[in-house]
């Protein structure tokens, strides 16, 4: 993974980790369900982000895809992370 590209995803790691955190204090607090279950949505969306990028750069970097194929990849990977 380029390192620019490695850099942005441990960012969104780390941010992913703090909402994590985020849910522990709300069960803690006594948060209302409604707002934990809207936090752990926006933590599955973000995962979902990060596994997206990580299954790209795999097809790309270490299956050395064709990038004329790049179309084709995104359609590929567009109908995977759909029915996940």
């Amino acid at each position: 993974m380029e390192r620019a590209e490695k850099g942005k995803t441990i960012k969104r790691l780390k941010r992913i980790e703090g909402q994590v955190r985020g849910i522990q204090s709300m069960l803690e607090n006594d948060r209302e369900c409604p707002d934990i279950l809207i936090e752990i949505s926006a933590i599955k969306s973000a995962l979902d982000a990060v596994s997206r990028i990580i299954a790209q750069n795999y097809a790309y970097e270490c299956v050395k895809l064709d990038p004329k194929n790049e179309e084709k990849l995104e359609s590929l990977l567009k109908a995977i992370f759909k029915y996940r």
